[in-house]
């Protein structure tokens, strides 16, 4: 056999049906939703914007002067005045850079006068090795390159 019989087995009795009196359902009344008023109102509506106070203007009394408008240099007569102005101060003369936050003891490559590198101390590099420049490689670290004293 496959399968267990089933049977339905009723524990308790159906409850009784419920007895509505004929007369109460005769004096119901019902209406739709749509036959109510509206009791919520009208949509509610956005304050006004903002509006700043402007002053006690009356009729008759005199408005404020608008503001005066100046125009400034134009974006060609401020370069050219910066320029002007780099020139004068010496901006566009060349100077050595040294890295800044070296301390005395730091190590640097230094390309010799026969073109090996070595490391070398800033100190050894400033006292020593001079004259020559600093140049930042491509990866973005600083060397000193030794040149002849002349």
């Amino acid at each position: 056999m496959c399968c267990w019989p089933f049977v339905d087995v009723v524990l308790e009795d159906p409850p009784p049906p419920l007895k509505v009196e004929a007369a109460e359902e005769e004096k119901k009344e019902y209406t739709l939703v749509s036959d109510k008023p509206n009791l919520i109102g009208p949509a509610p509506v956005a304050p006004p914007a903002y509006q700043p106070f402007v002053g006690p203007y009356y009729a008759g009394h005199p408005l404020p002067e608008p503001a005066k408008v100046w125009l400034g240099s134009t974006k060609a007569e401020v370069d050219a005045q910066n320029a002007a102005l780099a020139q004068s101060v010496g901006a566009y003369q060349p100077i050595q850079l040294v890295p800044a936050a070296a301390t005395t003891s730091q190590q640097f490559y230094c390309r010799e006068l026969d073109g090996s590198y070595t490391l070398r101390t800033t100190t050894d590099i400033e006292t020593s090795c001079q004259p020559g420049v600093w140049q930042t490689a491509k990866t973005g670290y600083p060397y000193f390159v030794r040149s002849k004293p002349a």
